[in-house]
C-alpha cells in the first residue's frame, strides 16, 4: 500500500528544477515519524465501526485541516489590497498573474467550477458517516485542531511577508494531494465492511475525498508554483532567500499532533 511520502514524491518530481524543488525533496521525507503518525489516525479510524461521539469529534478537528478556501481566498484579498492601496509594485502584470494562479486554487471548492461547494461536500460526509450533524459543535474541537488552524492563518493571512503564505499554501496543496489519495481506498473499504450504504451512497459520501484525488489537487499545487514564481518576479524577489524547513516542519508536526489526538481517542473508545 502506498504511503503519503510514496505518493507526494513523484509530483515533485515533475517540477521543473528549482530552489523550492530542492527543498521539498529535502525536508519532506524527513517528515517520517510525522507522516506515520497521520497514517496511523487514519488505519485506526477505518479499522472498525467507531462510537458516534469519537467520529464527530474526527471529523470536526479533521476539518480544521482541510478546508482552506477562504484562507487562500483572503491570500488572495491581501494580494490585491496592495494594488488598491497604491502601494509599490515592480510589475502589475505579474502580481496579478500570481493572484490569477491562486484562485485557481480554489475554483472547485468555491463552485466556481463543478457547481458543488466542497464545503457542502464536507458536510454531506461527515454527516451521513456520523449519523448526524452535530460534530458541527465546537464541542467537538480538539485544542490540537485550534493549533493547526491558528498557525496556518497567521502565516497566510497576518505575517507581514506574503511570500509565507504563498509557500505555506504550496507547502499544504501537495501534502493535500498525499492525503486524500492515502484515505481514498481505506475509506471506500470502511465503508463497504461497516456500513449498510449502497454503492451510490458511498460515492456520494465520499465525494469530497473523491473529487480532490487525480489531477485535481496536483493541479493546484502546481497553481501554488505558479504563484510563488509570479509573485517573485513581481517584487523582485529572490526565493532562494527562503528556507521552507521551517513550514514543512510546522505543517506536518502540528497536523499529526491533531492526528496523534484524534487516533488516541479512538483506542480509547475501543477499550470502554
Amino acid at each position: 500500500m502506498n504511503n503519503l511520502i510514496s505518493i507526494i514524491t513523484p509530483v515533485i518530481d515533475q517540477m521543473e528544477d528549482s530552489h523550492i524543488k530542492s527543498q521539498l525533496l529535502t525536508y519532506f521525507p524527513l517528515q517520517k515519524v510525522q507522516f506515520e503518525t497521520i497514517e496511523n489516525a487514519f488505519r485506526a479510524l477505518t479499522s472498525g465501526k467507531q462510537d458516534p461521539d469519537t467520529l464527530r469529534s474526527f471529523f470536526k478537528s479533521w476539518s480544521q485541516t482541510n478546508n482552506s478556501a477562504v484562507t487562500v481566498a483572503g491570500l488572495s484579498n491581501r494580494m490585491t489590497m496592495i494594488v488598491h492601496k497604491d502601494q509599490p509594485v515592480g510589475s502589475e502584470h505579474d502580481l496579478f498573474k500570481s493572484v490569477a494562479s491562486l484562485n485557481r486554487i480554489v475554483d472547485e471548492d468555491l463552485a466556481v467550477v463543478g457547481h458543488v461547494l466542497h464545503s457542502k461536500l464536507f458536510y454531506t460526509m461527515a454527516t451521513n458517516i456520523s449519523g448526524d450533524d452535530s460534530w458541527l459543535s465546537n464541542k467537538y474541537l480538539n485544542t490540537e485542531a485550534i493549533n493547526f488552524k491558528a498557525w496556518k492563518d497567521k502565516n497566510s493571512l497576518r505575517n507581514k511577508d506574503i511570500m509565507i503564505g504563498l509557500l505555506t499554501t504550496l507547502v499544504h496543496e501537495i501534502y493535500t494531494h498525499g492525503e486524500v489519495e492515502f484515505i481514498i481506498p481505506l475509506f471506500e473499504n470502511w465503508l463497504k465492511a461497516e456500513t449498510d450504504f449502497s454503492d451510490s451512497e458511498i460515492k456520494k459520501s465520499l465525494a469530497w475525498i473523491s473529487v480532490h484525488c487525480g489531477p485535481t489537487e496536483k493541479n493546484h499545487f502546481f497553481h501554488a508554483v505558479d504563484a510563488v514564481n509570479s509573485f517573485s518576479k513581481a517584487f523582485d524577489i529572490n526565493i532562494q532567500d527562503y528556507d521552507l524547513k521551517e513550514i514543512i516542519t510546522d505543517y506536518l508536526d502540528l497536523k499529526s499532533k491533531v492526528m496523534a489526538t484524534l487516533n488516541a481517542q479512538i483506542a480509547e473508545e475501543s477499550f470502554v
